[in-house]
């Protein structure tokens, strides 16, 4: 009967972590202006949803005192594995969130 409940407890807490979303680190060379962008503000979170070849994904900023939430983008999957940040996010608007920080 111990065991029972014990499987049962396991089941139940394990089911609650599956609709949790997947965090992923990335690590990035991209360069000016990425790399400034991510080194001066307090978090980047890049959401994506892979298909076979394709990569639909945003970029989301959170300075001290401001966020910004990007524009989705539809990129090839090669490009996305290469270049995330560039991918999900044009690089004028990448220097626009710079200026003003």
């Amino acid at each position: 009967m111990k065991y029972c409940i014990f499987l049962l407890f396991i089941c139940l807490s394990s089911a609650s972590y599956a609709n949790q979303p997947a965090v992923t680190q990335l690590d990035t060379d991209e360069g000016y202006p990425y790399k400034n962008l991510i080194k001066k503000v307090e978090r980047v979170e890049i959401s994506y949803v892979e298909n076979q070849y394709t990569v639909t994904c945003r970029v989301n900023v959170q300075t001290l005192h401001n966020q910004y939430n990007g524009k989705e983008h539809t990129v090839s999957a090669k490009l996305f594995a290469k270049r995330p940040m560039a991918a999900c996010l044009t690089r004028d608007k990448a220097k626009q969130i710079l200026t003003m920080l």
